[in-house]
Parts: C-alpha cells; sequence; structure tokens
C-alpha cells in the first residue's frame, strides 16, 4: 500500500479519549453521544433523510446498535489502527450511498466533542479538564479528516461556537423529526416492562432541555423532574465513582466489548450497515489472474490524462464516462426514462429523443436528490456495460478501469487495486473553472457532487501526486507504474 493516511493523530489524545470513553466514563460518554445523535434528529435535512431510508422506522434497534458498535471501535483502538481505519472505511461506504451536505456532517461531527464534555459538567462525578477537552476535539477532527469532511474548524473553540450557532439557528420542529426520534425512543422502551414504560419515557424526555424538546416534537418536561433527572444522574456517577475507587474496574467497558441485542455476544463489520447495502459493502476485490487497475480522481484532478498515459503504455482503456454517455444515448432506455421524468426542459434541440447534457446537469448538479434518481438509472447500465469488456478482454493481462465514481457507485469488486489521481482541493476548483469555464459556483456544485479527495486517499491502494504540472504528473505516473509491476 502506498496511499498514506493523513498526518497521524497523536498517541496522548488516542489514549486520553480510549480512558475516557472505556474506564473513566464509560456509561457517561455512551449516554452524551446518544444525546448528541438526539440532537440531530432536529435538522430537517438530517431527519428527512433518516426517515426516506426507513432504517429508523423499520430497524431501529440495528441502527442503534450499528451506530454505537462503530464508534465505540473508534474510541477503543484509534483511528489510524488497522481497525480504526477499517470503521472509517466502512462508514465512508455508506455515507456514500446517500447524499448528505457537509453541513450536516459537521454539525454531526461537533456534536461529538460537544455533548460529552456538556454531559460531564452536568452530570458526571467530575467535569472534564482541558487536556481532556482538547484530546477530545483533536481525536473527532482526526476522524473528520479522515472522512472527508471539510471546513472543520482549526480549534475546539470554533468547533463549540459551531455546534452552538447550528442549534440556536437552524433547530425546528418537522414531522420528520418527531418520527425519527419517536422510533428512538420506543426502542430504548422496549427493554423496560411495559408497565413501566411511560414513567421511564417521562424520565428520558426529562433529560432533555426544553429548547430541545419542541424540535422533536416533544412536551417539555416539568422543571421539578428536570431538576430531579439531574440530581439522580449525578448522584449516580459519584456513587459509582467512589466504588470505583475501592474496586477499580478490570479492563475497559466499551459498548463493542458486551453483547448487543442485534449481534449477540460478538459482532463482525461486515455485519453493520443497512441490509439494502450489505451486499454492495461486503463485495470482495477482484481476485482473478488479470490485473484490473481502477484509475479514480476528484473531477478535474487528472485522471484522464493519466487514463491516456497508461493507454499509450499498451494497457486497453474502458471509460465509465464513455459507457455513462452511452446509457443516455439518443433513443437508448436511458434517454427516454430521462425524458418522461424532466419532459421538454431536458430535450436537446432537433433531437426527439436526445438529451440537453447541460440541461440535466443543471438539473442534477442542484439538486441531490434528482442526482441521486440519475445515477441509481445509469450506474446499472455502466456496470453491465464494464462487466461486458471485461469478459471480451479476458485473455489481456492487465486493463485499467477509469472510473471516477468507483467508490460511490460501488465498483471497487470489478478491480483488483485502486489508484488515485490526488490534488489539492484548491487546485481541483481551479483547474474544473478553467477546463469547462465554469463559475466558482458551478464548479462547486460539481465537485460537492463526488466525494472529496481527502474520504478517497484512504480507501486508494496508490495515490498519483497531481499537484504540479504537467511535466510532474508524466513523472510521477512512471513512477507509480514501475513501482507496480
Amino acid at each position: 500500500m502506498e496511499a498514506e493516511p493523513d498526518a497521524g493523530l497523536d498517541g496522548e489524545a488516542v489514549a486520553i479519549c480510549r480512558q475516557l470513553a472505556g474506564v473513566l466514563f464509560p456509561w457517561d460518554i455512551t449516554r452524551s453521544l446518544e444525546l448528541a445523535l438526539l440532537k440531530t434528529f432536529c435538522l430537517p435535512s438530517i431527519s428527512g433523510l433518516l426517515s426516506r431510508t426507513g432504517e429508523f422506522s423499520e430497524r431501529p434497534r440495528k441502527r442503534y446498535d450499528d451506530t454505537g458498535l462503530m464508534v465505540a471501535e473508534l474510541l477503543r483502538h484509534g483511528p489510524d489502527s488497522p481497525a480504526g481505519a477499517a470503521v472509517i472505511s466502512r462508514m465512508n461506504r455508506i455515507h456514500g450511498a446517500y447524499a448528505i451536505s457537509n453541513d450536516d456532517f459537521l454539525y454531526v461531527l461537533s456534536t461529538f466533542v460537544a455533548e460529552p464534555i456538556r454531559w460531564l459538567e452536568r452530570h458526571g462525578w467530575r467535569p472534564l479538564g482541558p487536556a481532556e477537552q482538547q484530546a477530545l476535539f483533536r481525536f473527532w477532527r482526526h476522524v473528520g479528516a479522515r472522512m472527508g469532511i471539510g471546513a472543520i474548524p482549526a480549534s475546539l473553540e470554533g468547533l463549540l461556537a459551531l455546534n452552538t450557532q447550528v442549534e440556536r439557528e437552524l433547530f425546528r420542529p418537522a414531522e420528520s423529526n418527531r418520527i425519527v426520534s419517536e422510533a428512538t425512543l420506543a426502542m430504548l422502551l422496549d427493554d423496560w416492562p411495559a408497565p413501566l414504560r411511560p414513567a421511564v419515557r417521562g424520565v428520558l424526555q426529562a433529560v432533555v432541555e426544553p429548547e430541545l424538546a419542541a424540535p422533536l416534537g416533544w412536551p417539555a418536561a416539568p422543571g421539578a423532574l428536570r431538576s430531579l433527572v439531574r440530581t439522580g444522574l449525578r448522584l449516580r456517577s459519584r456513587l459509582l465513582n467512589r466504588w470505583q475507587r475501592l474496586r477499580p474496574p478490570r479492563g475497559s467497558r466499551f459498548y463493542s466489548e458486551r453483547p448487543t441485542p442485534s449481534y449477540g455476544e460478538r459482532f463482525r463489520l461486515e455485519q453493520l450497515g443497512p441490509p439494502a447495502l450489505l451486499e454492495r459493502l461486503n463485495r470482495p476485490r477482484w481476485t482473478g489472474r488479470q490485473r484490473r487497475i481502477g484509475l479514480t480522481g476528484g473531477i478535474a484532478s487528472g485522471k484522464s490524462t493519466v487514463g491516456r498515459l497508461l493507454a499509450a503504455r499498451g494497457l486497453p482503456l474502458l471509460d465509465a464516462d464513455a459507457y455513462a454517455r452511452e446509457a443516455l444515448a439518443p433513443g437508448s432506455a436511458g434517454a427516454r426514462a430521462v425524458l418522461a421524468r424532466y419532459g421538454e426542459r431536458v430535450r436537446a434541440a432537433g433531437g426527439a429523443e436526445a438529451i440537453d447534457r447541460a440541461a440535466l446537469g443543471a438539473i442534477v448538479f442542484a439538486d441531490a436528490a434528482e442526482r441521486r434518481w440519475l445515477e441509481q438509472l445509469v450506474h446499472p447500465i455502466v456496470r453491465a456495460r464494464f462487466e461486458a469488456e471485461l469478459q471480451r478482454l479476458a485473455a489481456a493481462p492487465a486493463v485499467v478501469l477509469m472510473i471516477p465514481l468507483l467508490f460511490e457507485a460501488g465498483l471497487e469488486d470489478l478491480c483488483s487495486e485502486v489508484w488515485l489521481v490526488d490534488c489539492d482541493a484548491g487546485q481541483q476548483l481551479q483547474r474544473l473553472m478553467a477546463r469547462d469555464g465554469l463559475s466558482e459556483g458551478d464548479a462547486r456544485a460539481r465537485i460537492a457532487a463526488q466525494w472529496p479527495l481527502a474520504r478517497k486517499r484512504p480507501l486508494a491502494d496508490r495515490l498519483i501526486d497531481n499537484r504540479g504540472g504537467a511535466e510532474q504528473l508524466v513523472a510521477e505516473s512512471e513512477r507509480v507504474f514501475a513501482r507496480s509491476r
């Protein structure tokens, strides 16, 4: 593997977070992260997506356990460990199946820092110290970088300010908020005998502050009950701390080290994720005799140039963009489906069944849901075309599959290895604007339609650095090709 992870997280931060979550405050950290996820349901953009997936209405326990297990494994092993890297890869591939904005990713990340700090200040036997708070920030900021989340504040204070601003300005009631939060609450109440559930429901809702209850569609708990619950939580924490001083715990107590209702005593990473995605998530890489190089990168990162260089060496080059154009060729089933959905807005002048690709692009790059619909139409056609061409070229010792959306479309299983053409985000933006004559806003919209390069880097086997000029890209491609033979 030549792909290098982002600058490594310092070992002190990993050790502090492991101690906090696994030894000192395992129960409190788990509860605070539950509250963090509940808060994300107050954003209609997040709750609406979660409601549409059906995961909370149909499988709330699995969704809860999957999230808890992946978070616990990150805290237990650290994001740069093999186990942690596997979790981040799994999360990236799951999230890649949905249209999630960077702003929503950023808010969720902020809650994983803000809520443990707030919870332990309110309910713990002691608050987190400054060094512990900084370690928590560095840990989750690094995880966010490995997930390709952009614009993460550079300081703890900045991240907490962002968290407060989002909650103050963007929390608002919505039916999807209520649906997802009620499904989560019902799942938590299932653990209790039926006669006790009304009382437990009141206690759980009393943990929530009034400003959070309204967006969730919950009644505000009486002030006296909220004070009683807060006192009970702090008393519990202090008594437990005194007990642990007398009998220190033997080892850690992460959520992933305990049995779960969904998986019993043990779980495997391959089990985690929405059932509809498991087949795609768990497809193994190609292991046949033929070498299949998956060449990918972001838009305007330089992958087409590298593809031509490899083709000049005699390697057959299969181009996903060409197959996508064929999928929407005049008179094709894909073109008819697009015309049936969008009508005259996308019909090319003078072509009864031809698509105006610029008009179609304007629609799908402005609306994530429409882009997802188009991808679900085109990606299976592109995959079938690849499979047919690979069968035709079965005798070739090596083939290059140039696929811009390789990870997003779940086509890694067609490849024996993945090469990523890499550059900086600013370079990518400027190159796209110059190449296609786009405004900055339009260029950013097209870049945002793909996974950011930061999310793809940890998943690639080899990186081809395109931060220099054309001659440097040729030299870098030659170097990677020579070392990979």
